[in-house]
């Protein structure tokens, strides 16, 4: 059963792996109650960042009040830009990830 699975995968992807036209990795696409979890988790936003606020000032763990001051700014402000260098053979490459 998973050697058909697996040879059907296969068959609907071109030499490089991607899908040929008219498949799809999700043919089903997202599931519609994603969208509710997320719609319900937003709700409790103004209470999130009130606890992150608290945290943030009564915590006696320093790790606790860094983390929460961390998540504070990194929603209020976006993340940070990190700066990356990678090695590609001999060649060094610079670029930037973060930032959401």
């Amino acid at each position: 059963m998973y050697i058909d699975f697996m040879e059907k995968a296969v068959s609907c992807r071109s030499s490089n792996g991607q899908f040929l036209p008219g498949f799809s990795g999700n043919p089903g696409g997202r599931p519609k109650d994603e969208f509710k979890v997320a719609e319900l988790a937003r709700s409790y936003t103004v209470e999130a960042v009130e606890t992150l606020v608290d945290l943030m000032r009564y915590s006696k763990d320093d790790r606790v009040r860094g983390t929460a001051s961390q998540a504070l700014l990194d929603r209020g402000w976006g993340k940070a830009k990190v700066e990356v260098l990678a090695r590609w053979r001999t060649k060094l490459y610079r670029g930037a990830t973060g930032g959401g």
